[in-house]
């Protein structure tokens, strides 16, 4: 496999590597010099629009090739690329372009609604002045004020004005969204200098090239997915985008496309395994699984060297960017997240050390003892519209811990109350909230419930008012108007009363007692 540095943009990957495909997506082929016309094409028309230099334009497309036309696109006119969820609901997409002020939004209707353009006319109502450019809808069809994204592709372009500006190093390029304990997103401000260096980060545990093919189907929206795809093209590899993922589909694309490189969750491998049928899938081609965001199982872990027959990269980190990874098998199968150094720029936040802090008074805790995982980077980590982290303090991961005498790290559990869906972080507090919206609860808390795939399920624990309780689908259907798809209940568990200290916060580990070790009984999603 080829040892060449990433190319130190998409345009110099496109004209070196011009001749070669670059992207497949529903049996259609794209090949880099085609990808860097769509980028210029797309530019050429954010500019006519008028977006300018530092504008933010938010992404909600799902994975497919006009969403990395548009990162790219994006900063070719000196602009940020915000990725958003695709299945966020117009309250939610409305709030984050308030927060970023974002100039546009790249939108496809959700085909699978009864409106599909009910969340964008939410947006349009409550900020006029955002663009809207819409994506596989007719034009024709509505009154909704925007553009089409496909008639902007097909247009004929220039050439960017001459001087228009290029970003600089110290220039914003992107804004990672990542959600807290309050529910509400904060954004990560990061410059191309500190993504190209996180990318060559993973870039130089597993080498990809030239002849990969690496399956997409983790969000481009998300920090992981976005990095996995730029960089596999700043190889000269070729990218094959999965928008909606099925452990029956991957495989199928994984023989038909000869697919070297399958990034997945814990909950993506464990279905994936579960659905091969080694006489009726190839899986010879393999040869890198590249997984994060949850704890991989023992078994889980056996089973994709053995029945995969790949080497592993295992990656922890945050959308803040702090990273540690391993390829290490004895690493992996024993637990460990890497080591207690992460690499980068010298100077930048993606330098740095991590630490197991005493939880109560954040000191640096001895080698084996459990406490959270904290990072400390070389340089401040910054986030729109808060202040800077210090330079000399840590970030807090709400993670525990611990760091073994040999430098290896090993991920025990959360401090904080943050469900980890299947690598998609879910708050209670905010389920919480819009559950005691329906008139037939009277008080409501969500805890993480075991779940073999996803590693952990929602459950909703809910105390019935005195009107008719919902049951498990007319609670995700009434939470379904104000909340995205992975954060409404996996299960449903109606209880007596919700546990609660005496200032009036509910007392989870009390009701994980009561609903995960007790005998109360919970509804259940079909099985999936």
């Amino acid at each position: 496999m080829s040892d060449v540095p990433l190319a130190p943009s998409l345009d110099v990957a496109c004209r070196r590597w011009s001749d070669r495909p670059a992207i497949t997506y529903r049996g259609g082929t794209m090949s880099y010099a085609e990808l860097n016309d769509k980028v210029t094409v797309l530019a050429c028309a954010y500019h006519r629009l008028g977006i300018r230099t530092g504008d933010r334009i938010l992404c909600q497309l799902p994975d497919r090739p006009e969403h990395i036309v548009a990162i790219a696109a994006a900063w070719a006119v000196g602009a940020i690329h915000v990725g958003v969820d695709n299945d966020l609901t117009g309250e939610e997409l409305s709030w984050l372009v308030d927060y970023t002020g974002a100039a546009a939004l790249l939108y496809q209707p959700r085909h699978d609604r009864k409106d599909p353009l009910s969340d964008l006319t939410a947006v349009a109502e409550a900020h006029p002045g955002t663009r809207l450019i819409v994506h596989d809808w007719d034009p024709g069809s509505t009154a909704l004020p925007h553009v089409s994204l496909s008639e902007l592709l097909n247009a004929r372009h220039g050439r960017l004005p001459s001087a228009e500006p290029q970003l600089g190093p110290d220039d914003t390029a992107l804004l990672f969204l990542t959600s807290g304990t309050t529910g509400k997103p904060k954004a990560v401000m990061e410059t191309l200098p500190v993504c190209w260096a996180k990318m060559q980060f993973f870039t130089d545990a597993f080498r990809p090239g030239p002849e990969d093919v690496h399956l997409i189907y983790l969000p481009i929206s998300h920090v992981f997915g976005m990095r996995l795809a730029l960089l596999a093209l700043l190889r000269g590899g070729r990218v094959v985008l999965l928008d909606r993922f099925s452990p029956r589909e991957a495989l199928r694309l994984v023989a038909q496309e000869r697919v070297t490189v399958l990034p997945g969750m814990p909950a993506h491998l464990t279905l994936i395994i579960r659905q091969l049928d080694e006489g009726d899938h190839d899986v010879s081609s393999l040869r890198w699984v590249v997984s994060a965001a949850a704890n991989l199982p023992p078994a889980l872990v056996e089973q994709v060297y053995e029945r995969l027959g790949t080497e592993m990269l295992y990656v922890y980190g945050c959308s803040e960017g702090f990273t540690t990874e391993t390829t290490d098998r004895r690493d992996i199968e024993q637990g460990s997240v890497g080591s207690l150094v992460f690499k980068g720029p010298e100077g930048t936040s993606a330098e740095g050390t991590v630490a197991v802090l005493d939880p109560d008074d954040h000191t640096p805790l001895p080698r084996g003892e459990i406490g959270e995982i904290a990072f400390r980077a070389a340089a401040p980590v910054r986030y729109w519209r808060r202040p800077p982290v210090a330079t000399s303090g840590w970030y807090h991961t709400g993670d525990l811990g611990r760091i073994d005498d040999d430098g290896r790290v090993f991920v025990l559990g959360r401090l904080k109350q943050v469900v980890n869906r299947g690598g998609l972080k879910v708050s209670p507090g905010e389920v919480e909230v819009a559950m005691v919206r329906h008139p037939g609860v009277a008080d409501a808390a969500v805890i993480a419930t075991p779940d073999p795939v996803l590693g952990e399920a929602t459950c909703a624990c809910v105390v019935a008012s005195d009107g008719d309780p919902p049951d498990l689908d007319e609670l995700r259907s009434f939470l379904g108007t104000s909340l995205a798809r992975h954060k409404l209940p996996d299960e449903l568990c109606m209880i007596d009363a919700i546990p609660r200290t005496q200032i009036g916060k509910v007392d989870r580990p009390v009701l994980e007692r009561l609903v995960v070790g007790g005998d109360w009984p919970r509804e259940r999603l079909r099985p999936r």
